[in-house]
């Protein structure tokens, strides 16, 4: 189980938000000594490379690319990775939220992106990522208050607690080698994943300082050796690769249909509010407070107009990535320069992929005992926003009810195969559970017995 210790305190005192800490880390705008920075980017960048590399190999294979075609979208999602995570941990102007988030292309678009790459062609699907982007990151933009007040901070702590929820299943696949592997649920490989988990354990409980906080580096490394033993780690795979590769933008050209431009825009949308949730939880494991309005709208801007420029370099719109804030929880490392770092190797890794290789070969199930950890604190930040929401009646409803549709149509998708796929996707898990919340939020209107509740609690 993942080391919750960290964050499990949060407490609400006059409106402010403060999170006691085990282990002192490294904060938000703190910068470690060089070599810390560099070994504590590792991680950030071996969880990073490990979380996107798949998203094109999919999306590939599913609509059917050449080896060649799939190289390209590769390139592609590792350069967009890199530049969106610069931009949204240091900024520029008013854009970034200047937190500790990686940037990445998202999961979420892998299904819609063989769906609709197989009906309507690469072109068509790259056409709806670019429009879809831009019209969210306008929207956002000009209604960025209302918007905003509609996620209250149980709205966005039930995204986030779904959020964990959800990816604590790719966690448990990858602990068992990986979707669709040949050994799958080889005991080996759960073995080499407990063994990951336990030994960030005793680093976080027991190591001091260096030790504690690149706990996950060195579970890493010493089970990948052991790794090696039962024939599990690929060495040739980096022989194999070439040493330069230049990113391609549009390389399969760009055409626009209404249909595909609908089914997108909503997912942009929606992965615009997951972004506010990790936001949430990156700003309470940073500083123990939650996001500013600044820092808030910066980083809807980042993720906005990163999709926008992933778009035009074949890939799909950008996300934040729930496991790298994951990562800054369980090793207390929360320097934004430090994950600022692991932007900028993965997007040298887009034009060398025998550097992309070197982190690519880490074994499945050794991701997976980080991962997980990693996902387990997701869960946990999202149910403490809620705890210290002091719920009245009616929010208590908009909770529960959002929880239970979002987390049961997950665990039933069968329950909506009769629905189009664009309904589908938008009724189970995250955008379930945040249009669930919204939309019970604007049904049932506060009153004054809520708002009595409310000074009562204080």
């Amino acid at each position: 189980m993942v080391r919750v210790g960290r964050i499990i305190s949060v407490r609400n005192v006059k409106g402010a938000y403060s999170m006691s800490k085990i282990n002192k880390g490294y904060s938000l705008n703190e910068c470690p000594p060089v070599k810390e920075t560099i070994i504590y980017s590792i991680q950030q960048i071996i969880v990073a490379v490990f979380n996107v590399i798949p998203v094109p190999l999919l999306i590939g294979a599913g609509i059917g690319l050449s080896q060649s075609e799939i190289t390209i979208l590769v390139a592609g999602c590792l350069l967009v990775t890199g530049i969106a995570t610069i931009l949204q941990t240091i900024g520029v102007g008013p854009i970034g939220s200047r937190l500790p988030i990686v940037l990445e292309c998202s999961f979420v678009f892998v299904a819609p992106g063989i769906a609709l790459g197989s009906k309507y062609g690469l072109n068509v699907y790259t056409g709806a990522c670019l429009v879809g982007s831009i019209i969210t990151l306008i929207s956002w933009t000009l209604f960025h208050r209302t918007l905003t007040k509609m996620f209250k901070p149980y709205i966005t702590g039930s995204v986030v607690m779904v959020l964990g929820i959800s990816l604590c299943n790719t966690g448990i696949s990858y602990c068992a080698g990986g979707s669709g592997a040949a050994d799958f649920g080889d005991p080996i490989n759960l073995l080499l994943a407990t063994g990951t988990i336990v030994i960030m354990l005793i680093l976080n409980r027991y190591g001091k300082g260096f030790l504690s906080k690149a706990s996950a580096l060195i579970a890493i490394v010493i089970m990948s050796a052991i790794s090696a033993l039962f024939g599990k780690l690929d060495l040739l795979s980096i022989a194999n690769e070439k040493w330069f590769r230049i990113p391609e933008p549009l390389h399969f050209g760009i055409k626009f249909n209404l249909g595909p431009i609908v089914t997108i825009s909503i997912l942009c949308f929606i992965a615009l509010v997951e972004l506010m949730g990790d936001q949430a939880s990156a700003a309470m494991l940073s500083e123990q407070r939650l996001p500013s309005v600044k820092e808030s709208k910066g980083g809807i801007m980042a993720q906005g107009i990163s999709s926008i420029i992933s778009s035009m370099f074949n890939m799909v719109p950008t996300i934040s990535g729930s496991a790298n804030i994951g990562l800054c929880g369980i090793t207390g490392v929360t320097s934004r320069y430090v994950v600022c770092l692991a932007g900028v190797v993965i997007a040298i890794c887009s034009i060398c992929p025998k550097l992309c290789a070197i982190f690519s070969i880490i074994p499945y199930p050794i991701l997976g005992g980080v991962a997980l950890t990693a996902f387990g604190t997701i869960l946990v930040s999202g149910m403490n926003v809620i705890r210290n929401s002091e719920l009245t009646n009616r929010e208590t409803t908009i909770v529960g009810v959002s929880l239970a549709v979002g987390i049961g149509f997950s665990m039933v998708p069968d329950s909506l195969a009769a629905f189009p796929f664009w309904a589908s996707s938008l009724l189970s898990g995250v955008p379930g559970t945040a249009l669930t919340a919204i939309v019970l939020s604007l049904l049932l209107k506060e009153n004054k017995t809520d708002n009595t509740q409310k000074g009562d609690e204080k």
